[in-house]
């Protein structure tokens, strides 16, 4: 019996649950619900399957679930007795998971050798796109096609190179891949959301709101628990807003993308807060009460300021308030971290939204200009970010 991907042989003599095993990585490879059932009763039939309980752990910690460590020690103890394949995979799995940062080396070198494994391809890309810095944008695509040959009918490594090749900035071949991938599983949401950016990045609005509203009609009802469909509903809130229903998209949002109602992890959870409220503001002047559930939220990344990414969309969730204090608190936590780049371009995002709630637009512009097209890169996420930095450069621009 072997895995479906890498075509490796799997330290079980139960077939029912190796195809509950592939079933549930194609499931979190597409950001659909249901994995977490399918690796239970995979475990249920072999509770010494290594790779499964990996993938169980994995599944905990993104949902923030109670039995973590549980599900870690099943992987770690079956993996001791497992093939050499099955256990590099779950150290390395585990590494990013866990401490990403020093597990770089071994993942890349990994991957050299198991290139169609999925599960940790897409877990160190998405790693590089979040911390990669300047250069992300090319590591990412470059370890995609590294992995890609005799690989390329994929529907999931065909989303995910979709994905990279339109951040890169070739929308075209970006289309025709994530297409490709549709076709073979549409109900994909990780592979939807892909268009999405896509069609976000091209500003085509219209396009998007009929693409996502034809999508969720057919899959929606499916996908409501997946780990992504906050963030589909977010794509397509946006839309809404950008072509003038901003009440539907208030609505959409609320029912959700907010931090009360979305299925989706913390940092995208933030993520489509911030960038959601932020826009709002910037294009209604108007500040509105940051509600209880925003503020929880933000406590549960407040240990990442110092990143960029995180301190954009707090800072702008701040702003959207016109809560200065918040602000304030803001910078203080990022001028007491680490000296480094990130820091820099931290302090720079706090201090361009505080002079725009200030109403000093002229010093909100000129320290945004400040800030390189490397830099954005380095930002982190996706262009949607480095979209709404240029968002809230052209506003302090316009009110000048």
């Amino acid at each position: 019996m072997i895995e479906a991907r890498t075509g490796n042989a799997l330290s079980t003599t139960s077939s029912e649950a190796v195809s509950l095993y592939n079933e549930a990585i194609d499931l979190i490879l597409g950001s659909q619900s249901g994995a977490d059932r399918a690796l239970d009763r995979a475990l249920a039939l072999d509770e010494h399957f290594a790779l499964a309980a990996a993938a169980r752990y994995f599944l905990e910690i993104d949902g923030m679930g109670p039995n973590a460590d549980h599900y870690r020690a099943m992987a770690t103890e079956s993996a001791a007795s497992a093939t050499d394949w099955e256990r590099e995979h779950v150290e390395v799995l585990l590494g990013l998971i866990e401490d990403a940062g020093n597990t770089l080396d071994r993942a890349r070198a990994y991957v050299e050798s198991t290139p169609a494994d999925l599960m940790v391809v897409s877990q160190l890309g998405g790693h590089l796109f979040f911390y990669g810095g300047p250069g992300k944008l090319e590591a990412v695509l470059s370890l995609l096609e590294s992995v890609g040959h005799g690989y390329d009918d994929d529907w999931a490594y065909l989303a995910r190179l979709g994905f990279a090749v339109s951040e890169a900035g070739d929308h075209q071949r970006g289309r025709e891949l994530i297409e490709r991938a549709l076709q073979t599983r549409p109900q994909s949401l990780y592979t939807i959301h892909a268009k999405a950016h896509l069609l976000h990045d091209e500003g085509a609005a219209e396009e998007s709101t009929q693409v996502l509203h034809d999508w969720l009609s057919l899959h929606g009802q499916h996908s409501r628990h997946g780990q992504m469909y906050g963030h589909v509903q977010w794509h397509l809130a946006l839309s809404e807003w950008q072509t003038g229903q901003r009440d539907d998209a208030l609505e959409r949002y609320q029912a959700y993308c907010a931090p009360g109602t979305t299925t989706c992890g913390p940092v995208l959870t933030l993520a489509d807060c911030g960038g959601f409220l932020l826009r709002d503001y910037l294009a209604s002047g108007k500040t509105a009460r940051l509600t209880d559930d925003v503020l929880e939220h933000i406590e549960r990344v407040w240990s990442m300021m110092g990143h960029p990414f995180i301190a954009l969309h707090v800072a702008g969730l701040y702003a959207s308030a016109g809560d200065q204090n918040g602000l304030k608190r803001c910078k203080d936590v990022v001028e007491a971290s680490s000296a480094g780049p990130n820091r820099d371009t931290s302090l720079a995002l706090i201090s361009a939204l505080s002079d725009f709630v200030g109403e000093n637009y002229k010093q909100s512009a000129r320290t945004l200009a400040s800030i390189s097209p490397e830099k954005r890169v380095g930002i982190g996420g996706s262009n949607v970010e480095r979209i709404l930095v240029e968002l809230i450069e052209e506003n302090s621009v316009i009110r000048q």
